[in-house]
């Protein structure tokens, strides 16, 4: 794995001092192109057809790996604000860690998203199926391998994908393929980024941004703890999504505010969450309060501890009376989106 890291940032190295940058008006056109780059990402409710008609990349293929690096080089050229610096500076550093072994993100039906972009062609779905099938098997090579959790949403998708009308035999085959290898597929044990090679690593890096301070896993947890046994056990009454297309945190952001920051990660849906949050904080209910630092707690326990998610589910159900659907959605929400949940650590100065 060190390796690796070591190989991909000679070539981003190398990549940024032979080429040109390119250049963008603007924060907005910058983002006008990631929403382009990343139409094939994003769920069909948030788009439409025809914003689907694009320069869209097959996600995390040579050429989309190119190009997100070009667009984030292009911000670093812009005078930017201090949140718009951050946000830049988390994006160009997830380039470093190995996402592009996962290119099927997990929570997102990609191929469904694909037979729906008219632009597509059959063979160029086909093969980016193939290819998925060919970077997990890479990824095996440096102990890259999805959790429990994650191969089973694959099947689900695979399953659901196969089943629409019409669908092109050469695609169903293809996803046949995939849905045989991934049979034979075992996971990582551990639901959380502690199980992959320098998963902590990566998970400290969404601590800081969206916690938006540079403190270690079990200070951030002592704080949490020592503010939980403070709180009084509320019942959470909100209602969840059916599906892992959002996270939690942009789900309760989109009921309190209809003025949301603007930011340029596809999977915060363009918003800067930890701003449009902390804008939020004052409003906040005692049983928000206590969800959140609870979800706080558990994400530290399922991505640094390697907390299985029976364990997550009990700790939540402990400090906040959650049903047990309630309480294992937000468990696999939390895996979809680590350290999201830190957006509302300032509470921790609140309380």
């Amino acid at each position: 794995m060190r390796k690796y890291l070591g190989a991909s940032l000679l070539i981003l190295f190398l990549t940024a001092c032979s080429e040109p940058v390119t250049h963008y008006a603007d924060v907005n056109q910058v983002r006008h192109q990631l929403k382009l780059q990343n139409s094939l990402l994003q769920p069909l409710k948030n788009q439409t057809i025809h914003e689907m008609k694009t320069e869209s990349k097959l996600p995390y293929s040579e050429s989309y790996l190119k190009t997100r690096h070009e667009i984030y080089r292009s911000l670093n050229a812009m005078n930017l604000t201090p949140s718009e610096q951050q946000l830049t500076d988390y994006l160009s550093i997830a380039e470093r860690f190995p996402a592009r072994y996962f290119p099927w993100p997990a929570n997102i039906n990609v191929v469904e998203n694909m037979l729906n972009a008219e632009s597509l062609t059959e063979q160029q779905i086909v093969n980016w199926v193939e290819f998925t099938e060919q970077q997990l098997s890479k990824g095996l090579e440096s102990k890259l391998k999805l959790s429990k959790l994650e191969l089973n949403s694959l099947k689900s998708h695979i399953t659901r994908a196969k089943q629409q009308a019409n669908i092109p035999k050469d695609i169903a085959k293809a996803l046949v393929n995939l849905d045989e290898y991934l049979a034979d597929y075992i996971p990582r044990g551990s639901l959380g980024l502690l199980g992959l090679p320098n998963g902590a690593a990566w998970y400290q890096s969404k601590l800081n941004y969206f916690g938006q301070k540079t403190n270690p896993p079990l200070v951030w947890l002592t704080k949490i703890q020592s503010m939980l046994e403070l709180s009084l056990q509320q019942k959470y009454t909100r209602s969840f999504s059916n599906d892992h297309s959002e996270s939690l945190l942009e789900q309760w952001v989109n009921v309190h505010s209809d003025k949301l920051i603007e930011g340029l990660d596809w999977e915060q849906n363009y918003k800067n969450l930890p701003l449009s949050a902390l804008a939020l904080i004052e409003t906040m209910t005692e049983s928000d309060k206590v969800f959140w630092l609870a979800m706080m707690e558990t994400d530290l326990g399922i991505h640094y501890h390697a907390w299985t998610a029976q364990q997550a589910r009990v700790n939540l159900e402990k400090r906040v009376k959650l049903s047990s659907e309630q309480a294992t959605y937000a468990v696999e929400n939390l895996v979809y989106f680590p350290a999201f949940s830190f957006a509302f650590a300032p509470l921790l100065d609140k309380m």
